[in-house]
C-alpha cells in the first residue's frame, strides 16, 4: 500500500491553518467558526477519497466504505477540536492518517469484507463547554437528556444554541448513538518523551490510564505577617506548600505509570502583608492500573492529612472527577502488534497513554486500540507540538496493515 507522505503533510498544514492564533498555535472549538471551516475542509478530501459521507445529530462526520459481505464497521480516526493555542498533530493526525490509510486500502484492495469508516470527532478536549468527549459520548448514547441545555460556554451560549446555530437539531442527540461498530483504531501522538528518549518509532498503547481529580481546602488562620511569629502561625500556604511537595515525592516514589499535578492553586486573602488563611489547590492523579491508582490517591490523602494536624490546620478533600484505566482490547492489541511488527521488523513497545482519548469512551461500544507515535520534546497541546515526518509516516503505514488485517 502506498502512503503519499507529500499529501500527509499538506493535509495537516492546511487544516492547522484554519484557527490560526496570532500568538502561534490553532483553536478549533466545538461549533465555532473555525471547527465548521475545519469540518467541511476534511469532509471535502473524504467525498474526493470516494467515502460517502454523513454528518451525526451532534456533528460528527462519518466516511463510509462499503462491504462486499456484511458486518459491523471498523472504524479508525480521531477529533477535530483543538485546545487553545493547541498544535498541529493532536486529533488532527488521526483523522488525516485515518483518511490516508483509507486511500490506500481502496487503491490496493478494493472493497473490504467489513464497512470501514473513518470517524472526525466533533469535540474531545473541552475546551469551549464544560465537557468531554461529546462527540464518542455520543456515539456510544452517553449524553444527558438535560445535558445540551444546561452546559455553557464563558459567553453563556448554551450547548443546544450553538448546535443550532450550526443546524443541529439538539433533540436529535440520541439518533447518534451508534450499536454497529466492530472495532475502533485511533493513531496519536503520544504527548509525551517516553518515545523519543527511548527511540522507539512506534508503541502500541496498552491501557488508557485512570483518573482521578481531587480539590484539596487548607484552612489557617490569616494574621498581620509584621507582628505575628512564625512560631504563632497557622499559615495555609506554608502547609499547602509541603503537601503540594509531597504529592510529587508520593508520585516519583512509586515510579512510572504513576503520576501527580497540582495544576491549580489559590490562595486567600492574597495580600503580601496578610499570613495566608486558606488555600485551594487540585491534584490530578493518573495510574494505569485502578488499585495503584487508590494506592497513590490513598497515600496521598493520609499524608496531607497528617501535615494539616502537625500545623494546627484544617483541611477539606473532596472528588471532583474520576475515571477508569481502560485497558486495549487482546484481540486488537494483537494486530497492532502484528502490523506494526511487520512495518518495523521488530516487536512494538507497549505504553500506557497517561492522556485521555476517544478510544476510552468508545471501548464502551466496541473493541478499542490505539497507536502512538513520538512527539519532539514530549511536547503537546501547543505550537512547538511536532513528529518527525518519518515517524508519521510509518505510523499512517501501521494503520493501514492494521486495518487491512481487520477489515480485509
Amino acid at each position: 500500500m502506498r502512503i503519499d507522505a507529500a499529501v500527509l503533510e499538506r493535509r495537516l498544514d492546511d487544516l492547522y491553518a484554519i484557527g490560526a492564533e496570532a500568538g502561534g498555535g490553532a483553536y478549533r472549538p466545538l461549533y465555532g467558526d473555525a471547527w465548521a471551516t475545519a469540518c467541511d475542509l476534511v469532509a471535502g478530501w473524504m467525498r474526493e477519497a470516494g467515502l460517502a459521507v454523513r454528518r451525526d445529530a451532534v456533528g460528527n462526520i462519518w466516511g463510509r466504505v462499503e462491504a462486499a459481505g456484511g458486518g459491523k464497521a471498523v472504524v479508525t480516526g480521531s477529533h477535530i477540536d483543538t485546545v487553545r493555542r493547541g498544535g498541529r498533530l493532536d486529533g488532527a493526525l488521526g483523522i488525516i492518517a485515518g483518511l490516508a490509510a483509507l486511500e490506500a486500502l481502496i487503491e490496493a484492495r478494493g472493497k473490504p469484507k467489513r464497512p470501514l469508516e473513518l470517524l472526525v470527532v466533533c469535540e474531545e478536549e473541552g475546551s469551549r463547554f464544560a465537557t468531554n468527549f461529546w462527540g464518542s459520548r455520543a456515539t456510544i448514547g452517553a449524553i444527558g437528556p438535560s445535558e445540551a441545555d444546561t452546559v455553557t460556554d464563558a459567553e453563556g451560549v448554551t450547548l443546544a444554541r450553538a448546535m443550532q446555530q450550526r443546524g443541529l437539531d439538539p433533540g436529535k442527540i440520541p439518533s447518534a448513538a451508534r450499536d454497529d461498530l466492530g472495532a475502533f483504531v485511533e493513531l496519536h501522538i503520544e504527548q509525551g518523551s517516553v518515545l523519543e528518549t527511548e527511540r522507539v518509532p512506534i508503541a502500541v498503547v496498552t491501557t488508557i490510564a485512570g483518573a482521578v481529580h481531587l480539590e484539596i481546602v487548607v484552612t489557617g488562620r490569616p494574621d498581620h505577617a509584621g507582628t505575628t511569629p512564625m512560631d504563632l502561625r497557622r499559615d495555609a500556604l506554608a502547609g499547602a506548600a509541603a503537601m503540594i511537595q509531597a504529592v510529587q515525592s508520593i508520585a516519583a516514589a512509586l515510579g512510572r505509570p504513576a503520576v501527580a499535578t497540582v495544576g491549580k492553586v489559590r490562595v486567600e486573602p492574597d495580600q503580601i502583608n496578610v499570613v495566608p488563611g486558606r488555600v485551594t489547590f487540585t491534584v490530578d492523579l493518573r495510574h494505569a492500573d485502578l488499585g495503584g491508582r487508590r494506592a497513590l490517591e490513598e497515600r496521598i490523602r493520609s499524608l496531607c492529612g497528617t501535615i494539616a494536624s502537625e500545623r494546627g490546620l484544617g483541611i477539606e478533600i473532596r472528588t471532583l472527577h474520576e475515571r477508569p484505566p481502560v485497558p486495549m482490547d487482546g484481540a486488537v492489541r494483537q494486530v497492532l502488534e502484528r502490523a506494526a511488527t511487520e512495518m518495523t521488523g521488530q516487536d512494538p513497545t507497549g505504553l500506557v497513554s497517561g492522556a485521555g482519548h476517544d478510544a476510552q469512551v468508545l471501548a464502551a461500544r466496541c473493541p478499542v486500540g490505539m497507536l502512538f507515535v513520538p512527539s519532539i520534546g514530549g511536547r503537546s497541546h501547543c505550537p512547538e507540538e511536532a513528529t518527525d515526518p518519518a515517524h508519521l509516516t510509518l505510523g499512517t503505514r501501521v494503520l493501514a496493515r492494521a486495518l487491512e488485517l481487520l477489515a480485509y
